[in-house]
């Protein structure tokens, strides 16, 4: 009886301490999408965790980050994989491409990148947001614990994920490898700190929530800088185009080829 109880006080730690970055593969979620919890100094930020299929924990395996819409916050802890890309939550795709997937959730009155002054500018505030903060510091923990591959950390996005996935690629340039931003705006003035890492931007032309536009003025900062973007515009396409994107021929054989230099 006691041995019990200590069993579970010990599992109630894990899943909501300061380490509960670290879920073990045989837990009932493990099979896809882990529903996970990161609690740290007070700050509370939920989020899916899923592990590549036939974990082995002796080999080092590639980690996708994906930023969810506005659309998706709250604390529901369930919305936010919606829009995840089929071509890797399908078996044939977690297969293909052996990764982990994790999927915050920004709170619902929160943003993952915050504009101060658009659409008069693009500048972003000088610190990241706490959502931002929280995922980057959960990404540090979870590459200390689990069998990552530090050369091969992606990161996609779609609408206001877009826009943090950018913020984020901005804060933190040499954590990650390459990214796929869709009907995302970003800080052109920070197209220096980032025009090296490999992308493929996606947009609508007749998107009339973020426009094409500001797709259109990062690949053109970053190609002035010296950077090779991919840009994939669709003709007459609105805001909706997530799906299309992440359906794009070779994008996810693109992304999971890129190794850091």
């Amino acid at each position: 009886m006691h041995t019990c109880l200590l069993i579970t006080l010990v599992l109630l730690l894990h899943v909501t301490g300061t380490s509960s970055a670290q879920p073990t593969p045989s837990d009932p979620d493990q099979h896809q999408f882990a529903r996970l919890t990161y609690v740290t100094k007070g700050d509370t930020l939920r989020y899916r965790l899923s592990y590549p299929i036939d974990y082995d924990a002796r080999k080092k395996y590639p980690l996708l980050l994906y930023l969810h819409g506005n659309g998706e916050r709250g604390n529901d802890n369930q919305r936010p994989l919606l829009r995840l890309p089929a071509a890797l939550t399908h078996t044939t795709g977690r297969q293909r491409y052996s990764c982990f997937i994790l999927v915050p959730q920004c709170p619902k009155n929160q943003v993952w990148v915050d504009f101060p002054d658009f659409p008069k500018s693009l500048h972003t505030s000088a610190e990241p947001t706490r959502p931002a903060q929280l995922t980057l510091s959960l990404m540090d923990e979870l590459m200390h614990q689990l069998a990552i591959d530090t050369d091969r950390v992606y990161i996609t996005g779609y609408s206001s994920g877009g826009e943090g996935a950018f913020d984020l690629l901005t804060r933190r340039p040499s954590l990650f490898t390459a990214a796929i931003p869709v009907c995302s705006v970003s800080d052109t003035s920070r197209a220096r700190s980032i025009y090296r890492i490999p992308m493929w931007l996606f947009h609508g032309s007749a998107d009339s929530v973020n426009r094409a536009e500001y797709s259109r003025l990062m690949v053109g900062a970053l190609r002035r800088q010296g950077g090779s973007p991919i840009y994939t515009e669709y003709p007459e396409a609105g805001h909706n185009i997530v799906q299309q994107a992440y359906a794009e021929v070779g994008l996810f054989e693109w992304l999971f080829r890129q190794q850091k230099r």
